[in-house]
């Protein structure tokens, strides 16, 4: 015989038999299973309306302490499926632009639900005026966001100097102070705007001439943070406790 021969004679393949068959891993399967478990338990848990903060990325901002997550961040238009189906779209090409899923983005309609003042000194749609275009680049106040920020645990967020942005060319006809308004931005004044001035003019006040009465700084950094208006605690418009009560 042959080697080739004798070898192949050797050669005798194995059966299978349920000794031999791969059985499967059940440690994996049992990890497996209680991963899931614990997952659905701890979102199930972190649904609930009670535990909502263990959600949030900050404090809220004074004034929304109390607001549940529903009355700014709402459910994103389509089902799941449809939401993933998009973005894989594209992913692919096929689409211009994503979609948002789970929660839409916040925006200004979701602010302005609440906080919608007809007579405002700066609503935030004039900023998309083309004139304004320099001030988006810069500090996109057309967004109440910008100088807003949620989670920030602050009433706002924008430096008080940011008048500058706008109004370095400002001149007045008719000058109510002994130190006009020209004067005061060439000497960089700018921290005095909101010493006679608050931004959206939603206070009712009377709108001080006496630079030596003015609000200090401190006191409008205290009021960015968290302390009691400066200007005047009776206001024009008062915000809705929340964006689903009934106009008043």
């Amino acid at each position: 015989m042959t080697r080739n021969y004798q070898a192949k004679l050797a050669y005798k393949p194995m059966k299978a038999t349920s000794q031999n068959k791969k059985k499967p891993n059940k440690r994996r399967i049992i990890s497996f299973i209680s991963a899931f478990i614990v997952s659905a338990i701890a979102m199930v848990a972190l649904a609930l309306p009670e535990n909502e903060s263990l959600l949030s990325p900050g404090p809220m901002n004074p004034g929304h302490e109390k607001l549940n997550c529903e009355e700014c961040h709402l459910e994103a238009e389509g089902s799941s499926r449809q939401q993933i189906q998009a973005n894989v779209q594209y992913l692919l090409g096929n689409r211009d632009d994503t979609v948002a899923v789970g929660h839409a983005a916040v925006s200004n309609d979701d602010c302005l639900a609440c906080h919608r003042r007809p007579k405002d000194s700066h609503p935030v749609f004039r900023f998309n005026e083309p004139r304004f275009s320099k001030a988006r680049k810069e500090l996109a106040p057309q967004t109440c966001n910008s100088c807003h920020r949620e989670h920030m645990g602050q009433r706002v967020s924008m430096g008080i100097s940011s008048c500058k942005t706008c109004h370095k060319k400002l001149e007045l006809k008719k000058e109510p102070l002994k130190i006009s308004h020209k004067q005061l931005i060439k000497e960089k004044r700018w921290e005095t705007c909101l010493g006679c001035h608050d931004f959206h003019g939603n206070h009712k006040m009377k709108t001080e001439t006496d630079l030596q009465k003015i609000l200090t700084t401190e006191q409008i950094e205290e009021y960015f943070n968290d302390s009691q208006s400066p200007y005047s605690e009776n206001k024009k418009y008062k915000a809705k406790k929340s964006r689903y009560d009934d106009e008043s």
